[in-house]
């Protein structure tokens, strides 16, 4: 009888389940990205799950993989944003008690959520200073840096100052900079970070301390670019995308 002697299958199994090559018992399919047989290959990898398919990638290894047909992000009814509806899924099968379905083609729309702030930095005069700041949102945010005591965002006629931005490093996510060079005194003081679209926004802040070079704790300052981002890590790594932008 069909199903005597067979291993016992895990009852979530990511990509469903499949009857191996002989027919008689189940087995875990195989799920995107994983090695699979081609319909002519003898059986080695495994079969792919029902809404993958099993070919060879061009760029790849020659050996076959489970590909899903669409790479078309999806958001889940769990407002999170899937790389595809096989990756949702998967997710789907092995969620324990919250049922998951797809919401919508296309990423989650989200207001911007914070995921580095400007830091606390001390600087002595004469110093380059640069402050960061990550956002994540959907769609992308936009961002602006100020100064406490300030009407408008920076630089305004600040010419020793730069502001950067550029997407990434992940998907849906937004870096920015604020470069200051050659601190001065008037410098000190509270800088926040504000991001925003159309779902709401998020700030972040961070207090710059500027001191004399003759100040006891001047020793103790590093002498070179100081903040959340150093600059000469990008130029040391060709595979880093430096931040782009304008001095305004």
């Amino acid at each position: 009888m069909p199903g005597d002697g067979c291993p016992s299958v895990p009852q979530r199994c990511p990509a469903g389940r499949v009857k191996d090559h002989c027919g008689c018992c189940w087995e875990c399919a195989n799920v995107e990205g994983q090695m699979c047989d081609l319909p002519w290959q003898r059986h080695h990898y495994g079969t792919c799950g029902g809404e993958l398919q099993c070919q060879v990638m061009a760029g790849h290894s020659n050996e076959p993989q489970c590909v899903c047909p669409t790479q078309e992000s999806v958001c889940g009814t769990d407002r999170r944003t899937y790389k595809n509806i096989c990756r949702l899924l998967e997710a789907a099968r092995t969620r324990r008690r919250i049922v998951l379905n797809l919401a919508h083609t296309g990423p989650c729309q989200e207001a911007p959520i914070l995921l580095s702030s400007p830091r606390d930095t001390v600087a002595v005069i004469g110093q380059s200073v640069i402050l960061g700041c990550e956002v994540s949102a959907q769609p992308i945010a936009e961002m602006e840096w100020r100064k406490e005591g300030m009407e408008r965002p920076l630089p305004g006629e600040q010419s020793h100052i730069i502001v950067q931005s550029r997407g990434g490093p992940q998907r849906r996510q937004v870096t920015g900079w604020l470069q200051i060079h050659q601190v001065k005194q008037r410098d000190d003081g509270l800088y926040t970070c504000r991001a925003w679209n159309m779902f709401g926004e998020v700030s972040g802040s961070g207090r710059l301390r500027v001191i004399s070079p003759d100040s006891p704790l001047a020793s103790e300052v590093t002498h070179h670019l100081v903040g959340v981002f150093d600059v000469s890590d990008d130029e040391d790594d060709p595979s880093r995308e430096g931040p782009s932008g304008s001095h305004e």
